[in-house]
């Protein structure tokens, strides 16, 4: 997954290709990331939030990726995911990242790369049955607010990756209000589950690896926003 702030088109196409390279064939884990991508996007006159439940790999998935892309301009901040599905069964658009939540104050769009324990459905009031974790940890964020990020580490079972993009409720652009955050957390020593943070950009470890832009290893257990550069 790929977080940016900023205003270079350029460089956020860079880090969508390295994550469609990263996506088709992992360096870290030598498996795929077939089971869908999203995205959101907010510039100052637009808010873009795109989930498929095909490969991010697959060239007309990654041409509408590029496209997606190449329609923004100015200042923005943009999330993208692409999946590998702890349950496949439970693939399809509506269970791809970002999720969307909102409450009276905001509305949030989560990514997350790990697992947490479903016994989190408790917490927000869901059953289990067709729920995705992740889905469970956006719905806790925007209850319990954002500041609550750290309270969902006893739920971790590997990671607890996540690119938030948070929106305020407001009169005039959301551009102006919106925070990009993220946060890093792991169970284990596993390189995978690291977070990299470079000039104005945040990515999954396994981008480095693929030619990505030079970046280091996310501090654990601070949510932390990321800064236009």
């Amino acid at each position: 997954m790929v977080a940016y702030r900023g205003s270079d088109r350029a460089t956020l196409r860079e880090l969508a290709d390295c994550l469609v390279k990263a996506a088709e064939d992992d360096p870290l884990k030598g498996w795929s990331h077939p089971h869908g991508w999203g995205m959101v996007a907010l510039t100052e006159d637009k808010l873009i939030h795109h989930r498929s439940s095909r490969p991010i790999f697959e060239p007309s998935e990654r041409s509408t990726l590029i496209n997606l892309v190449d329609s923004l301009s100015g200042k923005m901040m943009v999330i993208i995911h692409a999946r590998k599905a702890s349950d496949p069964s439970l693939v399809s658009s509506m269970y791809s990242h970002p999720y969307q939540e909102s409450n009276d104050r905001e509305v949030i769009y989560l990514a997350h790369n790990g697992s947490v324990d479903l016994s989190l459905a408790r917490e927000v009031g869901m059953g289990i049955e067709g729920v995705v974790d992740s889905e469970l940890v956006a719905k806790y964020i925007s209850m319990k607010g954002i500041a609550s990020v750290g309270d969902l580490i006893p739920y971790t079972k590997s990671a607890l990756n996540l690119l938030i993009l948070q929106i305020p409720r407001g009169v005039g652009s959301p551009l102006s209000r919106a925070k990009l955050y993220y946060f890093n957390w792991t169970n284990s020593n596993d390189p995978y589950y690291d977070l990299y943070v470079g000039s104005g950009f945040v990515t999954s470890s396994s981008l480095s690896k693929v030619g990505c832009r030079t970046s280091r290893v996310a501090e654990k257990g601070k949510l932390l926003e990321i800064h236009e550069t």
